[in-house]
């Protein structure tokens, strides 16, 4: 019986996706960065910080690498703000769980900044019962950190809580969780989804029953 369900966020409950890709491009285009498009098909999980690292290297000192995260984050929001929507379905399916007392928690590599201007946004904020973002954990997924803090939080036992993920990378930290994970199809196909190891996938959240 599900008691507990688990949000990633970007390419979860909203498709946020391409427009980190823009602000990545502004970024990197600013700091003559070239094949900027590359340096992300390489990126294999964790947050901004790390991309960082992953593109920079040494060159910066570790302060330097964050405050260059931060200018990315800062051009994210001014060019997501007034443009977040909702995975169809979502919305209503959220409000459903709340409605059967399901608890529900969110779990995000992105940093808190952005989590809750895409929460409040959507109007969401207050129906989590738990939020762990990526720069409140020490390990980002593909790390299993933030979702074992967040059955930890809402004192749940791993069987009774099922995970959204949309990458790979979020697959993988639930499938090191012990928890099982059910795939949006916003940046992989459900035959990498399910592959991976989700239960199952979906390209919305219309008509889902998680009765299982």
């Amino acid at each position: 019986m599900i008691k507990g369900v688990i949000f990633d966020m970007d390419g979860t409950i909203v498709d946020s996706l391409p427009f980190h890709y823009e602000s990545w491009r502004i970024f990197f285009e600013e700091n003559k960065v070239e094949d900027f498009s590359e340096k992300l098909k390489k990126y294999k999980g964790g947050g901004t910080l790390d991309l960082m690292k992953a593109v920079y290297g040494d060159i910066y000192s570790i302060n330097e690498l964050k405050k260059m995260s931060d200018d990315k984050e800062i051009i994210f929001r001014k060019i997501y703000k007034g443009n977040i929507k909702p995975i169809d379905g979502f919305l209503e399916f959220i409000l459903n769980l709340k409605s059967k007392n399901i608890l529900v928690g969110l779990a995000s590599n992105a940093i808190r900044k952005n989590v809750n201007l895409t929460l409040n946004e959507l109007g969401v904020y207050n129906l989590f019962d738990s939020i762990i973002c990526g720069d409140e954990v020490k390990f980002g997924k593909p790390n299993p950190e933030m979702f074992n803090k967040t059955v930890e939080r809402l004192k749940l036992k791993k069987d009774n809580c099922i995970i959204f993920e949309d990458s790979i990378e979020g697959v993988d930290a639930a499938i090191n969780a012990n928890i099982n994970v059910i795939g949006v199809t916003s940046s992989n196909s459900s035959d990498i989804l399910n592959n991976a190891g989700c239960i199952k996938s979906i390209n919305n959240y219309n008509k889902l029953d998680l009765t299982m």
